[in-house]
């Protein structure tokens, strides 16, 4: 097989890369795919129609006996748009504790970003806010997330592969991937948040929502995660998520359990509320993507109520999100998967990066406070891409 398959040999050297190959790396297992077989472009909205054909697309393959297959790909924040799915003939789910040393410490080279171009001005971050304000006093909304995206120009051209081991190697507690989406681009990040994991009849969910900065001073850090256990907005922000996750959820369990308090999950840049859903299926035959699809999109990167703040979004916010903000996983052909939230993500074509954040908007929320919210978690990616930026 070839690089993208097997990831590193233990050696200095690699075969040529598949730009048709798909990955998710995750801190237990990589998931890495080969022969890919076909790409499903239906939208998400009808999500009967696509999970019949992905269902007869794994009846097809999985004839061939020799044959192990995955679909994993990209559904956008807007589910009327034509979601990306890969089919592939086969696939190899490496567990993390049998890579070698070498592979635990590869390193890869920084790069230099040589200018970048806003999509939202600071101003029209601001002048939505106050718009979602004004709806939150007329209106029966609770939460709207709004976002920022920026352009940058590579010094030189990046291997898309390349930068998600370096993301993988840089924040391991994340799920990150890799996937090939059209216009020879490729989506790639490192999403802290799982929004499902499905194995058997055994279910997992992680949301998270209310945020501070990472700092390398502890005392500082102590400070900000005693902010947010103190904050009403963070909290009430984080328990309209989790409502969010329990009720949509619990239609599929026979038993769901969630933290009785939120806890601190930290990434390289930021401190976040965390909650952890654990859950038994009623059915086992429900597949991870029918249920990542059930709670998508959910207030963590939309908001409450979801059809008036996703109206909201596509109206006032000024930028296409695309895959941003959408769901970004696999599944097998038993039905067990992962799919994490598509944040702290980039879309990488040539010389040609564009990177997003955003950041949850409730009664109280002050715009030059979430707009350094969504500026602080931007650097998560540059950071962990080894990137620098001229300007």
């Amino acid at each position: 097989m070839n690089y993208m398959s097997l990831g590193f040999d233990g050696t200095s050297h690699r075969a040529q890369e598949d730009i048709e190959a798909s990955c998710f790396l995750t801190q237990i297992y990589h998931l890495y795919t080969s022969e890919r077989v076909e790409t499903i472009r239906l939208a998400a909205e009808n999500q009967q129609q696509l999970l019949d054909t992905i269902g007869a697309a794994f009846k097809h393959v999985t004839q061939d006996q020799d044959s192990n297959p995955v679909v994993i790909g990209a559904i956008p924040f807007d589910t009327t748009q034509p979601s990306m799915l890969h089919f592939y003939r086969q696939h190899q789910k490496q567990n993390t504790a049998s890579f070698t040393q070498f592979e635990h410490q590869q390193q890869f080279g920084s790069f230099k970003l040589n200018s970048q171009k806003r999509l939202v001005s600071k101003q029209q971050f601001a002048n939505a806010i106050d718009q979602a304000l004004i709806q939150f006093d007329h209106n029966n909304l609770e939460k709207i997330v709004l976002s920022q995206a920026v352009d940058f120009e590579l010094s030189h051209q990046q291997s898309p592969y390349d930068l998600v081991h370096t993301l993988a190697a840089q924040n391991q507690h994340a799920f990150s991937f890799v996937i090939p989406v059209e216009d020879n681009a490729h989506l790639l990040g490192a999403s802290p948040e799982l929004l499902i994991s499905k194995q058997g009849h055994i279910v997992k969910s992680n949301p998270l929502a209310g945020s501070r900065p990472l700092s390398e001073d502890d005392r500082i850090n102590q400070k900000n995660i005693e902010d947010l256990y103190a904050s009403t907005k963070d909290l009430h922000e984080h328990q309209i998520v989790v409502d969010s996750v329990f009720k949509n959820l619990k239609p599929f369990c026979q038993k769901l359990s969630v933290s009785e308090q939120p806890e601190i999950l930290k990434t390289t840049t930021m401190l976040h509320l965390s909650s952890v859903f654990e859950g038994q299926l009623k059915n086992e035959q429900t597949n991870a993507l029918a249920l990542a699809l059930s709670l998508h999109p959910t207030p963590a990167i939309c908001g409450s109520p979801t059809q008036l703040s996703k109206h909201f979004i596509l109206e006032h916010e000024g930028y296409d999100r695309n895959y941003f903000a959408g769901l970004v996983g696999w599944m097998d052909a038993d039905g067990n998967g992962e799919w994490a939230v598509t944040i702290r993500c980039g879309l990488l074509s040539e010389r040609n990066l564009r990177l997003y954040a955003g950041a949850g908007i409730v009664k109280g929320s002050e715009a030059e406070l979430e707009w350094n919210e969504t500026e602080a978690k931007m650097q998560t990616l540059l950071k962990t891409l080894n990137a620098t930026c001229e300007t």
